[in-house]
């Protein structure tokens, strides 16, 4: 299954849909002045990727333009932007150095992102590091050389990294794993705000997204206490809200343990819905997040430090949906 935000940042495993989309960022452009700005493009790549956008809503032709009509980006296309400074960004931080879309190995470093969010591969080592054993019996629907292999192009990509303990060879999500959830974020953001049939958002992608964050969070010294960080993942009128998330212990500024899960008698709780969540990761406005419990401000340093580790230069209130994701 595809799960949410995985078809989106899929969208850029071609490299020429990045580059027609950047084209038309300063302006509709007729087809030849698109083919003046990207400079050589093969005719079949070139329709395949136009068709590709339009398809999405990201492009679309202007009317009453008479012969050779230009085309524009829609809402939706500028909102991609956003999704492809997040990605470009952070290819720009490869352990090995900086990836260019342009390059043929951010294609398929994107597709292995991609299969590994949708295996739940990504899920499972959020939590904690697993021998491929583990990963076998926690992940059923792969066949265990299935797993293999894709675990063998995470690791050959560095987002997946060995991590040896006394129990044998485990692996562990790199940091720059962890880091991918911004541009995942944004994803599926664009992805509920502008796709038709828009994968729903379910634990497993909450879930990863706060487990894999949390460690790259740095809290104020002082900070102690558990914390619920809650997402609505339904509300209809047929049946109470649902919600999935995590639970963490803080100990003197430290992350001393996470779980999954939003039970248990914790000193403080955010709980919001999505898009009060995108809010406030991406563009740091926390109004509609709803803390409570007896330490509030725990909760509130916790946000903060989430939106600080994904996006650092946006942290002290440059807004990264305006496009200060770039560096």
């Amino acid at each position: 299954m595809s799960r949410a935000g995985s078809r989106v940042l899929s969208l850029f495993t071609h490299a020429l849909n990045a580059r027609v989309l950047r084209a038309y960022a300063d302006g509709p452009l007729r087809l030849g002045e698109l083919e003046a700005t990207l400079g050589w493009a093969p005719q079949s790549s070139l329709r395949v990727a136009l068709a590709d956008l339009k398809e999405l809503r990201l492009v679309i032709q202007l009317e009453d333009q008479g012969a050779g009509r230009p085309a524009k980006l829609t809402v939706a296309g500028q909102d991609m932007l956003v999704v492809l400074d997040a990605l470009e960004d952070w290819l720009a931080e490869g352990p090995d150095g900086p990836i260019s879309l342009d390059d043929a190995a951010s294609t398929g470093v994107v597709r292995i992102l991609t299969a590994g969010w949708d295996s739940a591969i990504v899920r499972a080592l959020a939590e904690r590091p697993c021998t491929l054993t583990d990963l076998n019996a926690r992940i059923p629907e792969l066949s265990y050389p299935a797993l293999k292999r894709r675990l063998a192009k995470l690791r050959a990509t560095q987002l997946v990294i060995p991590a040896r303990t006394t129990s044998g060879s485990m692996y562990a999500a790199s940091d720059w794993l962890r880091h991918a959830i911004a541009p995942l974020t944004v994803a599926v953001r664009w992805e509920r705000a502008h796709h038709p049939h828009p994968a729903p958002l379910t634990p497993v992608e909450v879930e990863a997204a706060f487990l894999l964050s949390l460690p790259l969070s740095e809290l104020p010294a002082k900070s102690s206490g558990t914390c619920v960080l809650a997402v609505v993942t339904s509300d209809t009128s047929e049946a109470p809200p649902e919600a999935a998330g995590v639970s963490l212990d803080v100990v003197e500024g430290r992350i001393a343990a996470m779980r999954a899960g939003t039970h248990g008698d914790p000193s403080a709780w955010v709980l919001g819905t999505p898009e009060a969540w995108f809010e406030a990761l991406v563009d740091g406005s926390r109004s509609a997040l709803r803390p409570s419990g007896a330490k509030p401000r725990l909760a509130k340093s916790i946000v903060i430090a989430i939106q600080a580790a994904l996006w650092p230069e946006a942290h002290g209130g440059r807004s990264a949906a305006s496009g200060s994701l770039r560096h």
